[in-house]
C-alpha cells in the first residue's frame, strides 16, 4: 500500500514538472558602446581630452594697389618675407584695407588674425582705390601723433599693420603726460633710404629727438645726392624731429636699455615695458654684442619674433617697434569741454554770377 502511494505522488510531481513553462535564460547585459553613432550629439565633456584640437588655418598675404616706386614695391616683398607670408596681385579671404578713411578703426586693441585674410595697402600719395576701399571687409587705420606727419611710408605701414593684425594687441591708453613716459631712442643704420624713413617714422609716432649712430647712411656727411634722398625718405620739408649725432657707448649712461632684434632670443617685444620715460633706452639697427660690458648689466633684448632672414629691413623693424611704444605711451587725455581747432582760411572760392566766364592758366592756379 505505501509502495503504491509513493508511486503516485512521484507520477504527479512528473506531470506537474512537465506542465511548467521552461525558465527563460538569465538576462545578459548590453554590451557597452564603444562610440557613438552620430558624433555631433557627443557631450563636449566625453571628448577624447588627450588628443590636440587642430589649429585654425591661417594665411596672409600683401596686396599693392598703385603702388609705384620699385623701391617700396621691394621692402614689402620683404615685409611679406619677415612675416611668413605671400604677395600677390589677387585678393584671397578676408580683405582687410590700410588706410587713413573716414570710420577706419584702430590698429590697436584687437584680436589676432584667425583664417585667411589679405592686407592692402595703396599708393604712395592717392592711398588705396575707391574699389578697394568698397569692397573691403574692414579698414584699419594707424594712429599718428605728429601733427604734420601723419602717415608712414608704404612699405613701413604695412609691416605694422601686419604686426597687429596676426599678433593682436590691447588698446592704446590715455595719458595726462605722454611725452613724460615715452624713452628716448637710438637708431643705428647704413642705408640712406632706411634710415630717412626710420626717422619719418619716429617723427610720426611722437618721438621730437632722435640718436642716430650713422654707420655709412650719410644723413650728417654724405654726398648731395644722397642727403637729399635721406631728407626725401625722412620727409624733411615738414619733420621737425631734432637728429643728434650718437654711438651706441653714450648707452652707459641710462638706466635701462632695450635692444630690439627682429628674430632670435629675447623677451617678446608686446612684453616688454617701454613707456618708463627718458631715463630708458630703446635701440634698434644694431646687435646685443656691440654694446659695451658697462651697459650688459642693465640691457634687455626684446625680439619681434620674426622669420630670420639675411637682412631685416630697417624701416620695418623700426616702425613696428615704435608703433608699440606708441601704443604703451598713449595718446594724451582729452580735455572735457575744449572744442577741437579746426583749420581757418583766408581765402574762398565764390560761384560767378550767370553769364560771366573766367579763363585761368594751370600755372596761376598752382601759384593760388
Amino acid at each position: 500500500m505505501a509502495g503504491r502511494q509513493l508511486a503516485a505522488v512521484h507520477a504527479g510531481l512528473r506531470s506537474s514538472a512537465r506542465a511548467w513553462a521552461p525558465c527563460p535564460p538569465a538576462r545578459t547585459p548590453p554590451a557597452r558602446r564603444t562610440c557613438c553613432q552620430d558624433p555631433r550629439t557627443r557631450s563636449a565633456r566625453r571628448r577624447d581630452r588627450s588628443a590636440p584640437s587642430p589649429r585654425p588655418r591661417l594665411s596672409l598675404t600683401f596686396f599693392a594697389d598703385g603702388v609705384e616706386n620699385p623701391a617700396n614695391l621691394a621692402r614689402i616683398h620683404d615685409a611679406a618675407s619677415l612675416f611668413g607670408a605671400s604677395y600677390s596681385t589677387s585678393i584671397t579671404g578676408r580683405l582687410i584695407a590700410v588706410e587713413n578713411a573716414a570710420g577706419a578703426r584702430d590698429i590697436y586693441g584687437r584680436r589676432p588674425l584667425r583664417g585667411d585674410a589679405t592686407l592692402a595697402v595703396g599708393n604712395e600719395r592717392r592711398g588705396l582705390s575707391r574699389k578697394t576701399l568698397a569692397t573691403a571687409d574692414e579698414v584699419v587705420v594707424i594712429p599718428t601723433q605728429s601733427r604734420t606727419i601723419t602717415t608712414l611710408n608704404v612699405a613701413a605701414a604695412a609691416a605694422v599693420a601686419a604686426w597687429y593684425v596676426l599678433r593682436g594687441s590691447g588698446p592704446q591708453g590715455r595719458a595726462k603726460r605722454p611725452e613724460a613716459r615715452r624713452p628716448s631712442l637710438l637708431i643705428a643704420g647704413d642705408d640712406h633710404v632706411e634710415v630717412g624713413s626710420s626717422l619719418r617714422s619716429a617723427a610720426a609716432f611722437g618721438f621730437h629727438d632722435v640718436l642716430l649712430e650713422d654707420r655709412g647712411a650719410g644723413w650728417f656727411d654724405g654726398p648731395p645726392g644722397v642727403r637729399r634722398e635721406a631728407r626725401a625718405a625722412a620727409r624733411r620739408h615738414k619733420n621737425p624731429l631734432r637728429v643728434h649725432r650718437a654711438m651706441l657707448d653714450s648707452a652707459a649712461r641710462y638706466d635701462r636699455i632695450v635692444l630690439v632684434t627682429p628674430s632670435g632670443p629675447g623677451t617678446p617685444l608686446q612684453r616688454e615695458g617701454l613707456a618708463r620715460g627718458d631715463r630708458q633706452l630703446v635701440i634698434v639697427g644694431a646687435s646685443p654684442n656691440e654694446l659695451g660690458a658697462s651697459a650688459t648689466d642693465r640691457l634687455t633684448v626684446a625680439t619681434l619674433g620674426l622669420e630670420t632672414v639675411t637682412l631685416a629691413p630697417l624701416r620695418l623693424i623700426a616702425s613696428i617697434m615704435l608703433a608699440e611704444i606708441a601704443r604703451q605711451v598713449g595718446r594724451r587725455h582729452r580735455v572735457p569741454g575744449l572744442a577741437g581747432r579746426f583749420p581757418r582760411y583766408e581765402k574762398a572760392l565764390e560761384p560767378m554770377p550767370a553769364g560771366d566766364v573766367l579763363f585761368v592758366e594751370s600755372s596761376d592756379l598752382l601759384a593760388f
